[in-house]
């Protein structure tokens, strides 16, 4: 007697790093009701929250910079991806993943009469060793965030068309940094000649804190398994400590 042929695979296990998430979502009624949604966006923050201030004078980052409220802004790009499900026709349960990637646009001290954009001394010591000229900046702002989400949609009849909304809160990783060039001449006034170019690592932050955001635009309908929406989000990651002062990390995307 012979053995009846017989197909099959061999899966070879590999093993490797992961980071694995309790992502647990209410039961579902039928897959029907389990969607993915994935999205993307430009995102910009506010300089009016991204202000290097802090409780008293004593802060050594306004001590360095000659001003009282230096401020950053950022521009850059936010990835989405969440795992949801309906909870009834109009509100929805979700775990989301959003990944935030922005870079400095612009750094705006207020500098003293004479111009000056820096003095990279010891403040306690109360002298300045010459005159330095803030000549540009460059830094970063990046969030890693798990947030559980509730999310509310409304179609307009069969057009298609509806508005949706929702709110969120978790966990982000922040990284936060800032780097600034400077030249320093040995006296208000020296020629180009006597001046020294340098680049120095003014503040660096990374940690994790709550973050919360909200959301709300339009949305159509494509089919019964597709709809694309376009909206507004506007997120809080929470704050950093750049030598003692905490900007409020939030942006608009």
């Amino acid at each position: 007697m012979t053995a009846a042929p017989r197909l099959g695979y061999r899966v070879l296990m590999i093993p490797s790093p992961i980071l694995c998430l309790p992502l647990v979502l209410p039961a579902a009624d039928s897959i029907d009701d389990l969607y993915a949604r994935f999205g993307a966006g430009y995102s910009t923050s506010s300089p009016a929250d991204f202000t290097l201030t802090g409780a008293n004078e004593s802060v050594l980052i306004r001590q360095i910079l000659q001003t009282f409220e230096p401020s950053l802004e950022f521009d850059g790009w936010n990835f989405q991806f969440a795992l949801g499900e309906k909870l009834t026709d109009n509100i929805a349960f979700e775990w989301e993943v959003q990944s935030l990637q922005l870079d400095l646009d612009s750094f705006k001290p207020t500098t003293t009469d004479n111009g000056g954009g820096l003095f990279p001394f010891d403040p306690n010591d109360g002298s300045v060793p010459g005159f330095f000229r803030l000549d540009g900046a460059s830094g970063e702002f990046k969030a890693l965030a798990l947030t559980a989400n509730l999310h509310f949609d409304y179609q307009f009849g069969e057009s298609g068309f509806g508005v949706y909304g929702g709110v969120g809160a978790g966990f982000s990783r922040n990284t936060l940094n800032l780097t600034v060039s400077e030249t320093f001449f040995e006296t208000e006034g020296s020629p180009a000649g006597d001046s020294i170019d340098a680049t120095v690592p003014l503040a660096t932050d990374d940690t994790w804190d709550f973050c919360w955001h909200w959301r709300a635009g339009v949305e159509y309908e494509l089919n019964r398994k597709s709809t694309l929406y376009v909206g507004w989000r506007a997120a809080d990651y929470g704050s950093a400590d750049l030598q003692g002062s905490g900007p409020a990390l939030t942006a608009d995307t």
